[in-house]
């Protein structure tokens, strides 16, 4: 009897062996198969992140020639720039027979540019600040003489101008002399050479206005105009 329960603990002892052995045995493998497994799955990965980073690429690559193709700004509008009204005549004129006009007046009228007496004279009391001051026509620029262009003289002559009631220049005077040296600064002086102040006035008695008027006549009226020289 105690040889077969002796027997039956060795039995049994066996029987725990072999499943512990088992066990082990179930232990090692799984320790194997995670020991070489995460090698092939990192390799995975790794071209995983690789194909990815060229995708990233060839996005950029596309977003670049889009920006290449835009096309450029429409220019800038061009803005007008205005020309002078104002007639502006170098050369010496002789007659202005061909130049009329006619202004409604009353029975005090005028003579026109073409010289016929239509009322009363130029004569009259002169009017130093009218209602309407008289308007410039026509403008005749002074012409420098030679020998002030090759002396190089910058002068200013400011004339005096007596307007008739038919808009000519009935009386003329030089008023101001400003001659400019080479420091940009200028003198005032009482004459100068070069007859720049023949020239002057010259060009002045040939310039056109129209009329000043007060209460609606036209009436003889003082305007100041300056020659410039050598600018």
């Amino acid at each position: 009897m105690i040889e077969f329960s002796t027997y039956k603990q060795i039995k049994k002892s066996t029987y725990y062996v072999r499943v512990l052995s088992a066990i082990v045995v179930a232990q090692l493998i799984v320790l194997a198969i995670i020991k070489f497994w995460p090698a092939q799955e990192k390799t995975s990965i790794i071209m995983s992140e690789k194909d990815f980073t060229e995708d990233v690429l060839i996005l950029e690559d596309i977003v670049r020639t889009e920006q290449s193709g835009t096309p450029p700004p429409p220019p800038k509008p061009s803005v007008p720039i205005p020309e002078p009204t104002d007639e502006i005549i170098e050369e010496e004129i002789n007659e202005i027979n061909d130049i009329q006009y006619s202004v409604n007046t009353d029975s005090l009228s005028f003579q026109d540019i073409a010289g016929n007496e239509e009322g009363a004279s130029n004569g009259g009391e002169i009017v130093n600040s009218p209602a309407q001051p008289a308007q410039i026509i026509r403008i005749v620029e002074a012409i420098t003489p030679a020998a002030a262009k090759r002396a190089s003289i910058k002068a200013e002559i400011t004339v005096k101008m007596l307007v008739a009631k038919d808009g000519k220049v009935e009386d003329a005077s030089i008023e101001e002399i400003r001659l400019y040296t080479g420091n940009d600064g200028y003198k005032i002086v009482d004459d100068i050479d070069y007859n720049l102040k023949k020239a002057t006035l010259k060009a002045a008695r040939q310039w056109i206005f129209e009329p000043a008027r007060e209460e609606e006549r036209p009436v003889r009226t003082y305007t100041h105009q300056i020659f410039n020289f050598g600018f």
